[in-house]
């Protein structure tokens, strides 16, 4: 199997790359439709452990690279116990969040690039100790971002993407199917001559309907088939005044230490 090719060829049909392309938005429009978004790691703990996790390998002396950084899930704990934090991200809106958090929590060792990463060179870059990308694997080429990700970091690197397919209800509102999981990763970086440890954190949890709804902006189904999906799937729960949808993320820790 070709992991590289099949990688890419299903990026481009399963992932947020599709909506770009098929609403003609822009990355930065996207991020803020999903306005929402920090709420919804509140009520599924994400990152949690697997922040825990690679916390254990900083010391403050560390330099760290968080590659879509997003609006801080990673970047914004981890500037607090490392010497420095280079937060790069395409979306100025994105980094406008972290930015006002960063003043918030009085975190002023946090340096802001607003490129993709295939657009970094390693000069702008500088010394890096680790380098880290979750859920931001959405490059043409999985090769050279892997490979340039690895080697501007002189002591490890954290990688974080989904374990198995996801939410089925992604599937459902989007009508495609998320094909590439850590798996695919895992080969593409052993074909590469890297062998990363491998860890699965699971966490179940529940969100409002609601905010379900709000969830997925550009959905192809109504909210009445999306009730009804739920309801046939036994994932709502019947409360006093509202429901309550019952959730699972299942996430991979790939990392490699020098």
């Amino acid at each position: 199997m070709n992991w590289s090719e099949e990688w890419n060829s299903s990026i481009k049909e399963s992932s947020y790359l599709k909506i770009l392309n098929e609403k003609g938005i822009s990355n930065n429009d996207f991020w803020k439709n999903l306005d929402y978004y920090d709420e919804l790691m509140k009520y599924s703990g994400y990152p949690g452990k697997i922040l825990d996790r690679i916390s254990t390998f900083i010391f403050p002396e560390d330099i760290l690279l968080d590659i879509g950084s997003g609006a801080g899930a990673f970047a914004l704990p981890l500037s607090k116990i490392s010497n420095k934090l280079i937060a790069l991200d395409p979306s100025p809106y994105q980094l406008s969040i972290l930015k006002s958090k960063a003043e918030a929590d009085k975190c002023d060792n946090i340096l802001y690039i607003e490129k993709e990463w295939k657009n970094v060179s390693k000069y702008e870059i500088g010394h890096v100790d680790y380098s880290l990308a979750a859920y931001s694997f959405f490059e043409d080429d999985i090769y050279s971002f892997l490979e340039k990700l690895i080697y501007v970091a002189t002591k490890g690197i954290f990688l974080v993407f989904r374990a198995g397919r996801g939410d089925p209800l992604r599937e459902y509102v989007y009508n495609n199917k998320n094909s590439v999981d850590f798996l695919h990763l895992y080969n593409i970086l052993s074909e590469m001559g890297y062998i990363f440890n491998v860890e699965i954190f699971t966490s179940d949890y529940k969100l409002p309907l609601p905010f379900v709804y709000r969830s997925y902006p550009y959905s192809i189904k109504t909210e009445d088939e999306i009730f009804n999906y739920l309801n046939e799937n036994n994932r709502l729960i019947k409360k006093q005044n509202f429901y309550e949808v019952l959730c699972q993320r299942k996430d991979a820790l790939l990392y490699l230490i020098k």
